[in-house]
């Protein structure tokens, strides 16, 4: 018997075609619509400042606007500002050598330092606010005028003014009123105070308002009012000062 060879072409052509069936439009899925779709409601947030928080943003503020005044009202000398303030002359009698010659000896023995009188305090302020917001501010006041400088400092520490920092103030034996609370625009204040000859001549220790701005630091005397400013000691500690604080 003869094999049979069978042509496999035939086999397939008396096969039926299969069919592939294509789902149908209707079962595919269906995209979620945008329309259906409802938007999420958040709970409402406020931020609530505290008391410290909203004190430190108005400081701020106060900051800035002092800032913009510097700009408009401030000089733009770059040099620092030195003053030696006197007391009042007591017909000569203010100081040993008469005329408050100490003070004005210090004054001369620092280049750039300007002499006044205690009553010159506008002339001294109108001078300091000449220079760079930057600059070294110092000052020195004997009697009246250590009275001077504290006003002086106190008039600065303005917003209209900037409150402008005050470096040094070396007070000696301040005679006058309210001069023993050392505003918060000071960074150091030296404060020398006499052994007589008058109860309600002499000065009282000095207090910062704001002891984290403000170092202060009170020296009682053996001298008399008016001889602190002539005191060779009193015036190597002040000239040191004044050079540590401008290096």
């Amino acid at each position: 018997m003869s094999k049979l060879t069978v042509n496999p072409t035939i086999l397939n052509d008396t096969k039926e075609p299969v069919k592939i069936k294509k789902k149908s439009q209707d079962n595919q899925a269906k995209p979620e619509s945008n329309v259906d779709k409802k938007p999420i409601a958040k709970e409402a947030t406020t931020v609530k400042l505290s008391d410290r928080s909203k004190e430190l943003k108005e400081k701020l503020s106060s900051a800035e606007k002092a800032l913009k005044i510097h700009a408009k009202k401030f000089g733009a000398l770059e040099k620092p500002g030195i003053y030696f303030v006197s007391g009042f002359d007591w017909l000569g009698a203010s100081s040993i050598k008469g005329n408050y010659d100490g003070i004005r000896d210090m004054a001369d023995a620092i280049e750039e330092a300007q002499y006044y009188s205690w009553d010159e305090q506008d002339e001294i302020i109108e001078d300091i606010k000449k220079r760079k917001p930057d600059q070294p501010i110092i000052l020195v006041g004997h009697s009246f005028g250590g009275d001077g400088v504290v006003e002086i400092a106190q008039k600065l520490n303005t917003i209209d003014n900037g409150f402008r920092k005050i470096d040094l103030m070396v007070t000696l034996d301040s005679v006058g009123f309210d001069n023993d609370l050392i505003p918060q625009n000071v960074a150091r204040n030296i404060n020398y105070i006499a052994q007589g000859p008058y109860n309600w001549l002499n000065d009282e220790p000095n207090i910062a308002i704001d002891y984290n701005r403000t170092a202060v630091k009170n020296y009682l005397r053996h001298e008399e009012h008016a001889e602190l400013d002539d005191s060779t000691d009193i015036q190597i500690n002040i000239l040191e000062q004044i050079e540590k604080t401008l290096a």
